[in-house]
């Protein structure tokens, strides 16, 4: 009884640790499911937010950065710059001045080429610009055409006389020191220039190899969405034939060079895919291609942080789901005890009341089947006498079973009887009694036993236990049928096992063949004695030993097979 008390037990810790994991696993999956919309949800914002300034900034530029190292030559090693100075409100030299050996004063300069119409003809105009001994970079006005020089004269023109799409940067014409004019030792080195747009311009297309250099704060006038500052991005834009046009480095920390921009755009562009990764710098980025006006914006977002919090609230809460099983886990197997104890107080009454009951009945039985025995003696048998005798009996033997299967269930009790035993001389003996039965039934058994099994025991009551499963085997087989009992040794453990053929057995009842009082239809259409205790009784024996027995009904055959740790 304790073992099933204790399958009850584990059955209730199963079922309730199982809906706990349950309810643990769909919490963590919903909440990591949340976080995940949450963190794509924010991605599509930056990535709007982002769409929205590339735009804006598509439609009104305010400054580009350039890095002259790119720029095409021409003979003269003037920088060509495809940009019309029509759109253009500033330019912003960054360069240096430096001197090989020593002078109180030095300076040089140059000039920012472009054509106009003027007197009717196409005339090369510029504005010029000096780098002093302290200069680092220079601006250079064209809000107003009021200072442009034609060879040696100065000149005012109007912006509609401007033709040419591109300006030619001159970085040295003239040089001047303390020590005259056209001084050697002077040397210029230009780097980059930056040109601020007029408001009315747009952002023009590629004519050249130059690329147009920006950042958020250029864009949003250091007034940087909260939610950009959380995510590094960054975006380039191209023209209809896919030359990269402009780099936004976004809020890098390293500015994107042109070449790994250039790598980029042409490997998006190309492949047609409008969402996909790239890595930076051992970063992972994803990139969406977008179309406005003829030109296409490519957007990248750093998703490493979205993935490693993903990772971390995962790990984490998997830990902490973990933790909260375990301590649900421990309540439950305190509170299982608690729980069965209702039925294990009630299965010990219903032992309790089957053994007190079955020792009252012994009395009373025994008094009726002497009484029917004098009555018979004294005024001859009849017909109400036997059936009188022959009840008795039948009730003497459901008390006998009772009482054996509530001793079986004093665990305790019952192995005191046990030592090391030979159980297959025990089978073999056990069998013997079956012989002459087997021979009037015309019936056959099919034995096979290995010697020499030793297993701690009681004799007693695996002699029993074999003639359980004997016995129900002679019931319920086929006519002149093979039954066939077997006895191995497997590992460490002692298997018994007892098949035959029946026919009119139900598989639906092999489930139910080990229940106190069960019968089968069978049984009670062909009225084969028994009270549906043996097999019961046959369990506790197998559990008793620490073992276990099962029922299997396959191709008309049933097999009842005992396992016994050795």
């Amino acid at each position: 009884m304790n073992s099933s008390l204790n399958k009850l037990r584990k059955k209730y810790i199963i079922t309730a640790s199982l809906i706990v994991f349950a309810v643990v696993l769909l919490m963590i999956i919903t909440l990591n499911f949340l976080m995940r919309f949450s963190y794509k949800n924010e991605g599509k914002i930056i990535e709007s937010v982002i769409e929205q300034a590339a735009v804006s900034h598509l439609n009104q530029p305010v400054n580009e950065h350039f890095d002259l190292s790119e720029a095409e030559k021409t003979e003269n090693g003037d920088y060509i710059i495809p940009r019309s100075v029509r759109d253009i409100s500033k330019i912003t030299v960054y360069g240096n001045i430096s001197y090989d050996g020593s002078v109180d004063w030095y300076s040089a300069g140059g000039g920012l080429l472009f054509e106009a119409e003027i007197d009717g003809s196409l005339q090369w105009i510029h504005k010029k610009y000096q780098f002093n001994d302290d200069t680092t970079s220079i601006s250079i006005d064209f809000n107003n055409y009021d200072n442009i020089r034609m060879g040696d004269d100065t000149i005012s023109i109007d912006k509609s006389q401007i033709v040419s799409d591109y300006f030619l940067f001159s970085v040295i014409w003239w040089k001047s020191s303390s020590n005259g004019g056209d001084d050697e030792n002077i040397k210029i080195t230009v780097d980059s220039i930056d040109i601020s747009y007029k408001n009315e311009a747009t952002i023009p297309s590629s004519n050249g190899s130059l690329v147009a250099h920006s950042s958020f704060a250029d864009i949003f006038e250091n007034n940087i969405p909260e939610v950009l500052n959380n995510t590094g991005s960054f975006y380039l834009i191209a023209d209809s034939s896919n030359s990269l046009l402009s780099i936004n480095d976004g809020n890098l920390m390293n500015p994107l060079e042109n070449s790994e921009a250039r790598e980029y755009a042409k490997t998006i562009l190309n492949s047609d895919k409008k969402n996909g990764k790239i890595t930076k710098d051992k970063i992972a980025y994803s990139y969406s291609v977008h179309q406005k006006d003829g030109m296409k914006i490519i957007i990248f977002i750093n998703d490493s942080f979205t993935h490693t919090a993903n990772g971390n609230l995962l790990k984490i809460s998997i830990l902490v789901g973990g933790i909260i099983f375990f301590i649900l886990f421990v309540f439950i197997v305190i509170v299982s005890g608690y729980v069965i104890k209702p039925v294990a107080d009630s299965i010990e009454r219903q032992k309790q009341f089957i053994s007190d009951a079955s020792h009252e009945l012994k009395t009373p039985i025994t008094v009726i089947s002497t009484t029917i025995d004098i009555i018979g003696n004294k005024n001859g048998k009849d017909r109400w006498t036997e059936c009188i005798k022959e009840q008795a009996v039948k009730m003497q033997r459901l008390v006998k079973e009772l009482l054996d299967l509530s001793k079986l269930l004093e665990v305790n009790t019952a192995r005191s009887g046990f030592k090391i035993s030979d159980i297959s001389n025990t089978v073999n003996n056990s069998l013997l009694y079956f012989e002459s039965l087997l021979f009037e039934s015309g019936k056959t058994l099919e034995l096979d036993i290995e010697e020499n099994i030793r297993l701690n025991c009681d004799e007693n009551k695996i002699s029993q236990l074999v003639g359980i499963l004997m016995d129900n085997a002679l019931k319920y087989s086929d006519e002149k049928s093979v039954i066939r009992f077997s006895l191995k040794k497997n590992g460490e453990c002692a298997v018994i096992s007892c098949s035959n053929p029946c026919s009119d057995f139900s598989a639906s009842d092999t489930s139910k063949l080990f229940e106190r009082f069960f019968r089968s239809e069978n049984d009670r259409i062909h009225e084969q004695e028994g009270f549906g205790l043996g097999l019961s009784i046959a369990q506790a024996i197998a559990e008793l030993h620490g073992g276990k027995i099962s029922a299997d009904y396959e191709n008309n055959i049933i097999t009842f097979t005992v396992i016994l740790n050795i």
